[in-house]
């Protein structure tokens, strides 16, 4: 494990030249590595056969395969089938108050005000109307305050190559939490893809299953889906695909999007990587089922406005 962590010189492959290695599904790359750990001695690297770094084999990290299993070191390519490592995850701040005025401004630009309720609010043109009317006896006339009907429910990714956007996806946690004008506000977590479960607190793995969460959610909540969208096409498109260990999934990973896509009547998918990655074939998947935006004031407020549009 020492030597796994050690940094090192790691070779590059042409795009034709990654296509060219051969891929395995999950059964199989499990069943390569058990031999492969009983036949290794040493350690290497630059290798396509043995559990290393920097080569081309699907076991290591750091390397060039597009399908593999990565076993220490942190993600490269953001293509490996499984990891092999403890992951810890946490949850977004919601108490950060620095930053987060202009994010603030941002959402309410999703308010729509009705006005609803008891007639609690004076109007006072109406008032003064009434009153003039009434020969200067005072006539006050009430009225219905206006009040935000939008919900919103906000799914957030979390951990691993979310990592280094912490800060920004608090920000924008914090802003949402702190907004006290919508009708309701909701919030879960996942990591790479929604699978069948979405949780309420990663940490403690206080988790909600993804059907439930499409039973009992109405369809006219405003969604804001988070995250980088890049991750091995298998963890899409495969049943089993979830990456961290705990969780088995029985429906692929692009199943559950649509399933999200189809149930609410304004999705958007806010990403914070930037946008010359997003050729990448699972953030090109993605973009097909959600209007995706960058994470950033100016993307925030083109998403608003998406959000907000009649269909």
């Amino acid at each position: 494990m020492n030597w796994l962590k050690d940094p090192f010189n790691r070779m590059f492959l042409t795009e034709e030249e990654r296509a060219l290695l051969n891929r395995m599904d999950l059964d199989e790359l499990l069943e390569e590595l058990e031999k492969r750990l009983r036949e290794q001695t040493e350690q290497h690297d630059g290798g396509g056969y043995w559990i290393g770094r920097g080569g081309v084999s699907p076991f290591g990290h750091s390397g060039q395969h597009p399908a593999g299993f990565r076993i220490g070191g942190s993600g490269g390519g953001r293509s490996a089938i499984q990891i092999a490592e403890q992951r810890q995850f946490r949850n977004y701040r919601h108490d950060l108050t620095l930053d987060i005025r202009q994010i603030e401004v941002a959402l309410k630009g999703l308010r729509q005000l009705n006005r609803t309720g008891p007639e609690d609010e004076l109007d006072l043109d109406k008032t003064i109307d009434a009153t003039a009317k009434n020969a200067g006896d005072i006539d006050l006339i009430w009225r219905r305050s206006r009040k935000n009907k939008v919900k919103l429910l906000l799914l957030m990714d979390v951990g691993g190559s979310m990592d280094p956007f912490a800060h920004l996806c608090s920000l924008l946690f914090s802003a949402a939490h702190r907004s006290t004008h919508f009708k309701d506000f909701q919030y879960y977590y996942f990591h790479n893809c929604i699978y069948d479960y979405v949780y309420k607190d990663i940490q403690r793995r206080d988790a909600v299953s993804t059907d439930y969460l499409l039973h009992t959610v109405e369809p006219d909540y405003k969604v804001i889906l988070v995250g980088d969208a890049w991750m091995a096409p298998s963890e899409l498109n495969s049943i089993y695909g979830a990456i961290y260990y705990y969780e088995r999934n029985y429906k692929p990973g692009i199943i559950r999007l649509k399933q999200i896509a189809d149930h609410f009547s304004h999705c958007v998918w806010l990403n914070p990587e930037s946008t010359n990655y997003w050729n990448e074939p699972s953030i090109v998947m993605i973009k097909r089922i959600f209007p995706m935006f960058e994470l950033s004031i100016e993307g925030l407020q083109k998403a608003v406005k998406k959000l907000i549009v009649k269909h």
